[in-house]
């Protein structure tokens, strides 16, 4: 029933119609001579209508599509002003000869002078041209809506994608840390596996938000980095430093992983020197940084392609689409060491 009557609603004949059955109604008990309507003043308010409809429909199908542009406008009301004043002498015509040819039974006369019809006139056109653009306008803003909403789903779409290249390396070495663990009847197998379950929650469930609490986004990251250390035991120096009050801040989930995942990629490497991987959160009142800083080998002259790879190029797309102007991210040797760092304002 809704959709029907909004399809009414928008049916352009439908509009018409009201409109002059509205305007038909309003000028003849205008013109009435009596408190009754008789059938003299309905045909009366239908002679007096046809300027109307030729100035109007002459506007509307003519002057408006050819002529209605910014570097048009002064024509278009030349002859629009010319439009008018030939409607108001084609009404004085019409009850001064067409009435009578038309309704021989009825004595017409018109009681108006020109300038009293063209204001009649005047307000008609003015009134259909104004109906017309805001008609318009809001096709327009209608347009730009669904625009709006079909970018917001490739958006949207594209950051699902994005979010979900997350390394799957993590769960496959963490599986079989555990595995080992439970076959040495390690004490920390347990522990192990609740952190896991822990991160496969969140990743499973509470990423599926546009933005979480960030406090669940470092928990997160407090069971990845105690797990990739219980993987690891005392072979890297792996150390989370993480500053100021989370609470009350929202996030976008997974945002900082794959700068985690490189660091520890690439840190705990054997370099012939000690692993480490250094990762620091400092959150404050308005935004956030991220830093993490993982070790290279000390001959090193290149630095592997992988560092700049597709993880990096994803977190950049995600942030831009994410934090658009929002954001500062750098990424590079920096003493040895390689260093990311993120930035974001307006949390």
């Amino acid at each position: 029933m809704k959709n029907r009557i909004a399809q009414a609603l928008h049916n352009r004949w439908l509009q018409h119609l009201a409109f002059w059955a509205l305007s038909f109604f309003v000028l003849t008990r205008h013109f009435a001579y009596q408190d009754d309507i008789h059938m003299v003043d309905l045909v009366y308010c239908t002679l007096f209508h046809l300027s109307l409809w030729l100035a109007v429909y002459v506007n509307l199908l003519l002057l408006i599509p050819e002529l209605l542009r910014p570097n048009r406008i002064v024509p278009y009301l030349a002859l629009t002003l010319a439009l008018m004043a030939g409607a108001s002498l084609f009404n004085w015509f019409t009850f001064q000869y067409l009435a009578d040819w038309l309704f021989p039974g009825y004595y017409f006369i018109s009681y108006f002078k020109f300038w009293d019809i063209f204001q009649y006139i005047l307000v008609y056109t003015t009134l259909a041209t104004l109906l017309k653009l805001s008609k318009g306008w809001f096709e327009v803003q209608r347009q730009e809506k669904r625009i709006n909403r079909l970018e917001r789903q490739k958006a949207e779409a594209e950051l699902k994608a994005l979010k979900s290249q997350i390394d799957p390396h993590f769960l496959f070495n963490t599986l079989n840390s555990l595995y080992s663990l439970s076959l040495e009847g390690s004490p920390k197998a347990p522990e192990a596996l609740l952190r896991l379950s822990e991160c496969m929650r969140y990743m499973l469930y509470d990423c599926g938000e546009p933005q979480v609490p960030l406090e669940k986004e470092l928990e997160y990251i407090g069971n990845y980095i105690e797990l990739q250390r219980l993987r690891l035991e005392q072979t890297a120096d792996i150390t989370l430093e993480i500053q100021g009050a989370p609470e009350g801040k929202q996030i976008a989930p997974l945002l900082f992983i794959p700068l985690i995942e490189n660091a520890f990629k690439h840190g705990l490497k054997n370099t012939g020197q000690s692993a480490s991987v250094w990762i620091e959160v400092n959150i404050r009142d308005k935004g956030l940084d991220f830093l993490a800083e993982n070790g290279l080998p000390e001959n090193i002259t290149v630095l592997p392609a992988t560092q700049h790879g597709i993880g990096l190029q994803n977190l950049r797309q995600r942030l831009r689409l994410l934090y658009p102007g929002r954001f500062q991210m750098s990424a590079g040797p920096v003493q040895g060491r390689f260093r990311a760092a993120l930035k974001i304002e307006g949390l």
